[in-house]
């Protein structure tokens, strides 16, 4: 055999061999993470010193349903049916992102600096808590992104129910993306703390 041919056949075997390594080499994860944005603090009350601390809020507990309790963005593309995002993944656990989010919008929104997590310590009972059950938080393929939830706003005293309601917000989303629906989402839990901030400031203006 001539040393041309060895040599072919040598460099062919190095060619398999470093392209059967690159074909095992690890890939780039495809994978987008998303999270939801509060409103910006200019979007509050006008600022009042004397008004600040006055109000004090425990948010929680906040409840989601099970098919969003995954780390998978979900689209709903038909009444009963959902479709969920292969690369398009929330940052964090959802309810927990929500929670945070709405518990900013609403210091804003009240200028209060006392915005307290559920669940809170006896020694730190706030003025008023509330109670969310989210009931639907997604885009559908009507490129709307809808948030559906009930809410119980508490007196924190004596833990009496002073208003339930029942809060349906609608957002279109202007461009087919991922980054519009998370955008509009936004939107929706900010059109949702501004219904739960107006009825907690007109129960405390006849408690007074």
């Amino acid at each position: 055999m001539s040393r041309l041919i060895q040599a072919a056949i040598v460099l062919g075997f190095v060619i398999l061999f470093f392209g059967g390594c690159s074909s095992f080499s690890a890939r780039s994860d495809p994978s987008r993470f998303f999270t939801l944005s509060a409103i910006p603090v200019g979007d509050g009350a006008a600022s009042d010193p004397t008004h600040r601390e006055k109000i004090s809020l425990g948010v929680g507990p906040v409840k989601f349903p099970g098919y969003l309790d995954r780390q998978e963005i979900v689209v709903r593309s038909a009444q009963n049916r959902f479709q969920v995002s292969e690369y398009e993944r929330w940052a964090e656990p959802l309810d927990e992102n929500f929670t945070r989010v709405l518990s900013q919008n609403l210091a804003i929104l009240l200028q209060t600096d006392w915005i307290v997590p559920y669940p809170w310590l006896n020694s730190r009972k706030p003025n008023f808590q509330i109670e969310i059950e989210v009931l639907h938080f997604e885009p559908n393929a009507a490129r709307d992104v809808q948030l559906a939830a009930r809410w119980l706003v508490i007196d924190g005293r004596n833990k009496q129910p002073l208003n339930l309601k029942e809060s349906r917000l609608t957002r279109h989303v202007n461009q087919g993306s991922i980054d519009a629906s998370v955008a509009a989402l936004s939107e929706a839990v900010a059109d949702l703390s501004r219904e739960i901030a107006n009825a907690v400031t007109a129960i405390n203006s006849k408690m007074k």
